[in-house]
C-alpha cells in the first residue's frame, strides 16, 4: 500500500503541471449530499464519482448528489484521472473516454497502460490534455482526439510515448534507445537524444515550470521544450522545478538552483541522509519545495527536517 500511495503522489506532480486535476485538492472538495458513502471529486464543485466500499465505480453525480450516469459497468472509473472534462474508464482490461455528462465519446479499445511487469505503476490511462489523448492500441503507441480521430498514427517510430505537459510529450525511439519530444499533433520539435528523463516509480515529471529533467552522457540537467539547454548537464541526481528551485546532487552533496543555473542554496546537505525506501523509489519527496519549504532529511523517528529558501531549518509545510 505504501508504494501504491507514494506512485499515485509521484504521478500527480507530474499531471498537476498539465491539467487542472482538481480532484486531488481533497481539502477544496466538498462532496454532495447523496445515498453513497464514499464520493470523490472531479472538478470539486461540479462532477463526483461515487464508489462502493470495495472503490468500484458506481456513479457520476453532480453537484445536488443526483445520479448523472452509472458507472457499474466500468471496472475503473479515477476521479483523479478526470481532465478538461473527460474522464478514462476501464472495461474488460480496456480504455475508453467518456464525458461529463457520462457519454463514452472514445470507444473502449485501447490498452490497459498498467504493466502487470511494474508493481509500483498503478497508471492505466492518460489524462485528456487539450482535446489529445495518448493511447496505446495492441501495444503501439499514438495520439487521438477528444472525437476518436487519430492524431498520431500507431504505425510510428516511437515506442513508448509520455503524458502531454506544456505542449510537449516525450517520446522514446526504441531502435536508437533516447528520448525526444513532440507537439500536441505529432509532429517531432526535437529528435530522440536523451538517455532519461526525470521520473521515479510508475513514471517520468515531465515539463515543471517550463522545464524538462533529462539525462546525457550520464550527467543530469534541464532542457527547455525547445530542447534549449537551460541547465547543463554536470549533476548526478536532480528533482523537479517546484516554485522557481530545482534540487540538483553534484556528488554526495545537495544545493539548488534556478532556471538560469545559478545556486541559489548551497551545496551542504548531504545525500546519505535521504532515506531511499528500495532501489525504485530514490526519495523522491526530498529537495522539492511546497509552500516555502522543502524536506532534507527524515530523522530516525520519522521527524521530517526542512529547510525554507535561505536554506534555514524550519518547520515543514504541509503537502
Amino acid at each position: 500500500m505504501l508504494y501504491k500511495q507514494i506512485a499515485k503522489t509521484l504521478f500527480v506532480m507530474t499531471i498537476t503541471t498539465m491539467s487542472n486535476l482538481s480532484a486531488l485538492a481533497a481539502d477544496e472538495c466538498i462532496p454532495p449530499e447523496s445515498g453513497y458513502k464514499n464520493i470523490q471529486c472531479a472538478d470539486k464543485t461540479q462532477l463526483f464519482l461515487a464508489y462502493d466500499d470495495d472503490y468500484r465505480p458506481q456513479a457520476l453525480l453532480n453537484k445536488q448528489g443526483k445520479v448523472i450516469r452509472s458507472l457499474k459497468a466500468f471496472e475503473k472509473v479515477e476521479a483523479w484521472l478526470y481532465s478538461d472534462g473527460f474522464i478514462p474508464v476501464l472495461k474488460n482490461d480496456k480504455v475508453g473516454y467518456i464525458n461529463a455528462q457520462g457519454k463514452l465519446v472514445v470507444p473502449i479499445i485501447y490498452d490497459n497502460l498498467m504493466s502487470p511487469d511494474d508493481k509500483y505503476n498503478e497508471i492505466w490511462a492518460n489524462p485528456v490534455y487539450k482535446d489529445r489523448i495518448i493511447v496505446a492500441k495492441d501495444g503501439a503507441y499514438g495520439i487521438i482526439n477528444t472525437s476518436n480521430k487519430v492524431i498520431l498514427d500507431f504505425d510510428n517510430k516511437y515506442f513508448k510515448i509520455d503524458p502531454f505537459s506544456n505542449e510537449r510529450a516525450a517520446v522514446y525511439d526504441g531502435d536508437t534507445q533516447l528520448w525526444g519530444l513532440i507537439d500536441t499533433n505529432g509532429n517531432e520539435v526535437v529528435a530522440p537524444q536523451y538517455d532519461g528523463l526525470n521520473g521515479h516509480l510508475g513514471g517520468h515529471y515531465g515539463f515543471h515550470e517550463g522545464l524538462l529533467g533529462v539525462k546525457k552522457d550520464d550527467k543530469w540537467g534541464f532542457v527547455t521544450d525547445t530542447g534549449t539547454v537551460a541547465v547543463p548537464f554536470i549533476y548526478d541526481e536532480i528533482r523537479p522545478f517546484s516554485e522557481q528551485l530545482a534540487g540538483v546532487r553534484r556528488g554526495e552533496k545537495w544545493g539548488f538552483v534556478n532556471g538560469a543555473n545559478k545556486t541559489i542554496i548551497p551545496f551542504k546537505f548531504p545525500n546519505d541522509e535521504v532515506k531511499r525506501v528500495s532501489v525504485t523509489y530514490f526519495g523522491a519527496m526530498y529537495f522539492n519545495f511546497n509552500n516555502g519549504t522543502a524536506q532534507i532529511e527524515e530523522k530516525d523517528d520519522g521527524t521530517s527536517v526542512c529547510i525554507n529558501k535561505s536554506g534555514k531549518i524550519v518547520t515543514c509545510s504541509e503537502w
